[in-house]
């Protein structure tokens, strides 16, 4: 395909690759990022399907789902680095919602250290978990994303003072 034609495809292309795209929204994975391959794989669980979402995310010019707010990418909002938070959470979610009911703990510590709060601020935030709690852990089924998620919200609401 050559001149016009060759234009009018790959425009065609675009526009239905981010059709697709925003037409349905959907949370980037904590490991692989957004993009294409993580629409691709949505869902699927193993170490192949991360692989895969990563490479084809890569390979698929994730600048443009970016550039676009497309395939579940947000370029909106802050830059995080809050991979090893959300695996740690997840890790230890049982452990987590029990020194938070009590408002401290060695995982409520460990939590405090992953956000960066600096030490003289840890018992506070101790504190303030405990204070919010049943906003925190709304639930048994409750996920440690939703948690964080939660965190976040709580604590951009009302910054912990130490």
């Amino acid at each position: 395909m050559h001149g016009k034609q060759g234009i009018r495809f790959s425009a065609l292309a675009l526009g239905v690759l981010l059709a697709l795209g925003l037409g349905t929204p959907a949370l980037a994975d904590n490991d692989v990022g957004c993009g294409i391959g993580t629409r691709l794989m949505q869902g699927k669980t193993g170490l192949f399907p991360h692989l895969l979402a990563s490479c084809t995310n890569g390979y698929t010019l994730q600048s443009v789902s970016l550039t676009f707010n497309a395939f579940g990418c947000d370029s909106t909002g802050a830059v995080t680095a809050d991979a090893e938070l959300r695996k740690f959470a997840a890790a230890n979610i049982d452990q987590l919602s029990r020194d938070a009911a009590r408002g401290e703990g060695e995982t409520l510590s460990a939590l405090a250290y992953l956000l960066q709060l600096p030490a003289e601020q840890h018992d506070a935030f101790g504190l303030f978990v405990r204070d919010h709690f049943v906003e925190l852990f709304p639930n048994q089924d409750v996920s440690s994303n939703e948690v964080l998620d939660s965190l976040y919200r709580l604590l951009d609401e009302q910054p912990v003072q130490g």
